[in-house]
Parts: structure tokens; C-alpha cells; sequence
């Protein structure tokens, strides 16, 4: 025979456990036996393949000259040549070997075909209750009832003492969280398990290969025999596959005679295992361990199709709250008061317990958080990619901890850069009692090798209190934090533009309008210096005076529409005011400012209100300028006051005009409506005056409406009485006008 070497053990020391190569071990576990092939000749095989087969492979030898009993050569090729159309993907069937059954498997990984032969201890059950199993997993609605249904049927098959649903958490740590179990034995739900227990390469294995069984924990490995410069063996999809020493310690010290497990694999992540445990060896057939492999692929899918419909609840969830978000921020005055208003969905939406909302020097939170802790989360330092995530009070700057109390969580979702726009999402800390299955450290010994890690010896529950932290935010918590993020970035980003387009309009427009009252002025002014005539000085004078004030109009109403479109409240005076000595006193100044314009008023008596008197005059002002900009020429105006049907008084003003367009009416108390159709009287405004006299009667608690009633066009509003007006309105939404002090 060629020179040959076998495979020694080796024992994983405090340096390499990590690192130890756990997929190319030398070795399998004994109760079966492997025979390796490339490129159609041998390349190893355990040594136990002459006590088994009665036979002794050469290395190098061609596979179809070896000796193998019966008709097993021609059941192998075949399952060689479904092997190799699916690399990786076990083949199996059974085979007779002795007048004893077997089971053989085949699989094709790294160039090599890997046969493994392992005997039947036991006989194949029926499993009748297969379908039935199936079907019960597909119909789950909840992953409690599908993992339950999962270990209870993976129990029955194999006979496991116990068998557990073990979820990975997102630190690595695992969760048992269902359970089938001997009524001897002692629960294991809810107890944790450390990331360490299973490190990064055996989950690297779990997820390759989905399947292992160990049926005597206290086995001897079997070397494996090959050429001495070949590179060992890669038995990453192996049935017989030997396992690390330190696994075999650690299910000695869980009291373990057999283990299996089966990977729960969603969306090609390990989500988790089913760990199965017997207090003594246990041999489960392959078909039924093919069996639990097919639940588990099963299940997979269940937990996916869970999941899936979880996160498409949540997708429709925050679609529909950025659809409504979008609504109210085209008309709100701010994106703080929108957001505040749906912050119960918002809170939903991104699992959060409380909200912190800033925009320029406005910071408001919804929760029970102080003021001076909200404005210090707010202003914050937020850095790195957006959203920003902060889980554990070691995230926040030290000078922010200690008055942080119990809000530790954060995600921070900035929407508008210029003005400070955020939107923090805070979660609570979680302080929780963790269950351990056994104190989660491994412990370092020293053996004739030097120092080396050992497992947990016990495996008691051991409580540790945790504190500091809250839920972390997941994947999918970032992911729709990220998309209300941008709709809201995208929102910010059209008010910038449209108040922009609305700043160039209305310089243009008020470049444009104070143009020719200045030039007047100046040109009164040059003459007033050179004119010594009385008369004409005081013809001068009257139309100086009314360019003066025309100019004051406009600015008055520039200033006016800056205060609304930043929320400042126009009112400032509150106290009694009479409407119907209101409305005389402008009556009275019309007909002495416009000889020849007719105007006819009627009044029900005295009309009490609280409000503010200047603005009240300032809103009925402009809807009789309105009236005398657009009506027919010589037709009077009808002025009314009359107690409104629900109450409160009613204050109407209505010409002769043909009826609005309904394209324009929709936009009536939108500001800078100078149209195409405007009054003679009124070719210069700056098309702000409806639009100042809604919001005036807005913030008296009243409403400013339009009405055709043919021939007669109608604008008029309604207020409380005094006494039962409510509070002013927050300033809210956007008005309307087609002229200035008028329309």
C-alpha cells in the first residue's frame, strides 16, 4: 500500500478555539464509514472500511475496481451520478450489507465524492402522521404555534428525550422558545444561551450543512486515511463528520448521550436550530433524520411567510402614515405640528415609546419627558450615516448620561438641515432578568498542552440582571425609520422651494408695485419745492397723501402675510367689540372716500364680540374693497349683518359680478392670486388681501367662505358671540386673495 497518514486529534487551546478548522477535523464518528473519490480513484477513507466492507482500499486505486460486496457498487454509482448534479446535496438510499440493512450517502463537495455506509440499529417507523405535520406547519399562523408543532412532531419521529426551537437573537445569544420534553426532565423554555456556545465557524457549518447527528456522545473518532501531502479532507456536508472536543465536553457536562440538530435557515441566514438531547445514545435512522431535515425546510418557509406578512403589515402601516404625513404637511404651518398630531402612528410605526420633534427653535416631545431633556436630545451631536442609532446609555455623549433616566434608545431621523428639522424616536431602557442556561463563560484550564477553554460545567439556571439598555433597533426598524426619513426630507425640500418661488414673487411684485407710487411721491415732492400757489400745494398734497398711503397698505399687508406664513398670530388686542358699530363706521367711510359708490347696509342691532377691533376692521375693510374693486360698475353693495343660523354673527358682503371660475374659486384664499380677470380699481395689488382676511377670522374662531347666489357674488364670515368664542385658533393652513386690500 502507498505511503499513507492518518489524521491526529487536536485539542482547541485558549488562542485557537475561535479559529479551530472544525470542517476538515481528520476524523469521523464511528458508527458509520467513508470511502473518498476523485477523479473516478480513491483518495481516503476511515479507517475502519476493512472491518466493515472486509476489504482494504488502496490509494490511488480506480473506484469501479473496488471489491465491494453485492450489489452495493451499482446502488453507489447511481447515487454518484444524482450526486453530481446537485454538489453539496446529500443522495441516499438504503442498502443490504451483511443481510443487515444500511443506509448509504453520497454527496460531491471540493472536487471529491464522499461516500458514507452507516448501519441500522433500529427498524423505519411509518410515519403516518407526516402529511398531517405538514400540513399543521403550513396553517400556523403565529411562531409560537409553528416551532411548537415542529418540535412536538420531530420528538415523536426520533424519540429524543428532548427537542428544542433555539431562536438566535441579534447579539448571538440563543432563546429557547418551544420545547417537547420526557416529563422527567426539567424545562429548558425561556433560558438562554450564550453567542460563544455555538462560534462563528460552526455557524458557518450549520448554515452549509443543515443536519447533524452524534449518536454516542461518548465516541472514539475514527482517523481517516489519505495521501500525506494531500490537504485534508473537506467534510463540510458529512453525515459521520467528527465534532470538536470541546462540543463533546460541553454535552458531557449537559448530561447528553446524543445529540441532533437540524438548521433553521430563513432567507439564508441561520435563524436558528432544532436542538435535540437524549440522556443516553440514540441512533436515529438517516431517512428519518431526512425527514426532520424536510420539517425543517418546511418550517423555514412558515417562519419566512410569518415574517413576510409581519413586514408587510408594517410596510402598509408606515406607507399609509407617510401618505397622511404628506397630506398634512402641504397645508400645515409646520412639520412640529403635523408630526405631533399623528405621533401615536409614528410611535407605532417605528416601535418607539416616545417622540422628540425639533424644527428651527421649536422642540416639543410627546411623551413624559421633561422640557430641558428633550431640548438636550434634540440638540444632541448626531453623526455618521443616517438614521443615527443609539441603543445603551454608553451611546450618548457623558455629559448627556446622567440625565437620561430611562429613555436610553434612540434613532434619529433628520428632515430639514437648514431649520434643525428632527424627528428622535426614544425607547426605553429594558431592565430584565436573563435566564441563563448555566453561567454564560467558559472557563480556562490547564492542560499538558497549556492553557485551553472548557465549557460551562453546570448548566443551572443562572439569573443576571441587565440594565442600561433597551430594545435594540432592528433591520427593519432602520428601514422604514429610513423611509419616512426621506419623505420627510422630500416634503422639507418642496416648502424650501415653494416659499422660495414665493420670496423671488413677491419682491418682484413688490418692486413692481411701489414703483409708481415712489415716483409720484418724488415727482409731488420736486414740485411741491417749486410751487408757490396755495391751491395747487393742497392739490399736491392730497395725492402725495394718497400715494403715501398706498404705499402703507402694501407693506402693511407684506408684513401681515411674513407674520402668518411663520405662525405668528395677526390679532393682539382682546376685548368687546360691537360689529354693528363697526360696520356704520366703514359704511360711513366709504361713502365719504368714494362719492358716487352706493352702498347699502343692513343690520339685525348690536353684535358682540371679543376680538381685536383693528384686525375685525381690517377683515371687513377688505371684503367691501373687494366688493367695490370687482363689482358691476354702478351697482350698489349690499353689506349684512344677521345672527348666523348656528349661532354667533354673520357678516356678508355681496355685489353684482359674473360668478368666479371654479379654477380660480378652488384657490380664492391662496396669496399672490393676481389673475387675469382683476378690478379696474385694482390693477396694482399684491393679491394678498382675502388670504390675511381668512386668516384674520380664522384666528377669531370664525370661517371665511365664497357663494354664488346669481346675479350676486357673496364672501362673507362668521364668528362667535361674545362670551362664547373659544380660545384663538392656533394660525393654521393657507389662505387665499385675488386682490390686495381687496382681492
Amino acid at each position: 500500500m502507498s505511503s499513507v497518514e492518518r489524521a491526529q486529534p487536536t485539542f482547541p487551546t485558549l488562542q485557537s478555539c475561535a479559529d479551530e478548522p472544525i470542517h476538515i477535523p481528520g476524523s469521523i464518528q464511528p458508527h458509520g464509514l467513508m470511502i473518498a473519490v476523485r477523479e473516478g480513484r480513491v483518495a481516503a477513507w476511515s479507517e475502519n472500511v476493512p472491518a466493515l466492507l472486509g476489504l482494504t482500499p488502496a490509494l490511488g486505486q480506480p473506484w469501479s475496481e473496488l471489491p465491494l460486496p453485492g450489489a452495493l457498487h451499482g446502488e453507489i454509482d447511481r447515487l454518484m451520478d444524482e450526486a453530481a448534479l446537485t454538489p453539496g446535496m446529500p443522495t441516499f438510499c438504503e442498502t443490504d450489507l451483511g443481510g443487515r440493512p444500511h443506509d448509504a450517502v453520497v454527496h460531491v463537495h471540493d472536487h471529491h465524492t464522499l461516500i458514507e455506509i452507516e448501519p441500522r440499529t433500529q427498524p423505519l417507523s411509518p410515519q403516518s402522521s407526516q402529511a398531517r405535520v405538514y400540513e399543521r406547519i403550513r396553517r400556523a399562523v403565529s411562531m409560537e404555534a409553528v416551532l411548537q408543532v415542529a418540535v412536538d412532531a420531530i420528538r415523536a419521529w426520533t424519540g429524543f428525550d428532548r427537542v428544542m426551537a433555539y431562536r438566535f437573537r441579534h447579539d448571538e445569544s440563543g432563546e429557547v422558545e418551544a420545547e417537547a420534553k420526557a416529563d422527567t426532565l426539567s424545562s429548558y423554555l425561556g433560558l438562554r444561551y450564550p453567542a460563544s456556545d455555538i462560534p462563528a465557524q460552526a455557524r458557518r457549518l450549520y448554515l452549509l450543512n443543515t443536519l447533524r447527528l452524534i449518536p454516542h456522545v461518548s465516541y472514539r473518532a475514527v482517523a481517516l486515511v489519505g495521501h500525506p501531502e494531500a490537504p485534508p479532507l473537506d467534510l463540510t456536508h458529512s453525515v459521520l463528520r467528527s465534532v470538536s472536543p470541546i462540543h463533546v465536553e460541553y454535552l458531557h457536562n449537559m448530561g447528553v448521550g446524543a445529540s441532533m440538530s437540524v438548521s433553521i435557515v430563513v432567507n439564508d441566514k441561520l435563524w436558528g436550530l432544532i436542538a435535540c438531547h437524549h440522556m443516553s445514545s440514540l441512533h436515529v435512522p438517516y431517512p428519518v433524520r431526512s425527514d426532520c431535515d424536510v420539517l425543517a425546510h418546511l418550517l423555514s418557509s412558515a417562519i419566512a411567510t410569518i415574517e413576510a406578512r409581519e413586514f408587510a403589515r408594517r410596510q402598509g402601516d408606515t406607507a399609509s402614515l407617510i401618505a397622511e404625513l404628506a397630506a398634512d404637511l402641504a397645508i400645515a404651518d409646520d412639520a412640529v405640528t403635523a408630526m405631533l398630531a399623528r405621533s401615536a402612528r409614528l410611535r407605532d410605526v417605528l416601535r418607539a415609546d416616545a417622540l422628540v420633534l425639533a424644527q428651527q427653535s421649536k422642540v416639543v416631545s410627546d411623551g413624559t419627558l421633561p422640557q430641558d431633556l428633550a431640548v438636550a436630545i434634540a440638540t444632541a451631536p448626531w453623526t455618521g450615516e443616517m438614521p443615527a442609532l443609539r441603543a445603551c446609555l454608553g451611546d450618548w455623549p457623558d455629559s448627556m448620561q446622567d440625565a437620561l433616566g430611562q429613555w436610553v434608545g434612540a434613532m434619529c431621523l433628520p428632515f430639514d438641515a437648514s431649520n434643525g428639522g428632527r424627528l428622535i424616536a426614544l425607547r426605553k431602557e429594558q431592565r430584565e432578568t436573563v435566564r441563563w442556561a448555566g453561567q454564560p463563560d467558559k472557563v480556562v484550564a490547564r492542560g499538558p498542552n497549556g492553557p485551553r477553554l472548557t465549557p460551562r460545567g453546570s448548566f443551572s439556571e443562572w439569573r443576571e440582571q441587565v440594565k442600561d439598555c433597551a430594545e435594540p433597533w432592528t433591520d427593519t426598524d432602520v428601514r422604514f425609520g429610513k423611509q419616512l426619513m426621506l419623505e420627510l426630507q422630500r416634503t422639507a425640500a418642496a416648502r424650501h422651494a415653494e416659499v422660495e418661488a414665493a420670496r423671488r414673487n413677491l419682491l418682484a411684485m413688490l418692486g413692481h408695485d411701489l414703483r409708481d407710487p415712489l415716483q409720484a411721491i418724488q415727482m409731488v415732492a420736486g414740485v411741491l419745492k417749486r410751487e408757490p400757489d396755495p391751491a395747487q400745494t393742497g392739490r399736491l398734497g392730497a395725492r402725495l397723501d394718497a400715494s403715501s398711503g398706498r404705499m402703507h397698505r402694501l407693506i402693511t399687508q407684506v408684513l401681515d402675510f411674513s407674520r402668518a406664513e411663520v405662525g405668528m398670530p395677526l390679532r393682539a388686542d382682546q376685548r368687546s367689540v360691537d360689529l354693528e358699530a363697526l360696520m356704520q363706521d366703514l359704511v360711513e367711510e366709504v361713502r365719504t372716500g368714494h362719492p358716487g359708490f352706493e352702498v347699502v347696509a343692513r343690520s339685525a342691532g348690536p353684535a358682540a364680540v371679543d376680538g381685536d377691533v383693528v384686525r375685525l376692521a381690517q377683515a371687513m375693510s377688505n371684503l367691501i374693497a373687494n366688493a367695490r374693486n370687482y363689482g358691476a360698475p354702478g351697482r350698489p353693495v349690499t353689506i349684512s349683518l344677521a345672527p348666523a343660523p348656528g349661532g354667533g354673527h354673520r357678516f356678508s358682503v355681496a355685489n353684482e359680478a359674473e360668478e368666479i371660475p371654479a379654477a380660480i374659486a378652488t384657490e380664492l384664499f391662496e396669496p399672490f392670486k393676481r389673475g387675469q380677470e382683476r378690478g379696474a380699481h385694482n390693477r396694482n395689488g399684491l393679491g394678498l388681501g382675502l388670504y390675511i382676511t381668512r386668516r384674520i377670522v380664522e384666528e377669531h374662531g370664525g370661517t371665511l367662505s365664497y357663494r354664488f347666489d346669481r346675479p350676486q357674488v357673496i364672501f362673507e364670515f362668521t364668528v362667535a358671540a361674545s362670551g362664547a368664542s373659544s380660545a384663538s385658533s392656533a394660525p393654521g393652513g393657507s389662505g387665499a386673495a385675488i386682490g390686495d386690500s381687496a382681492a
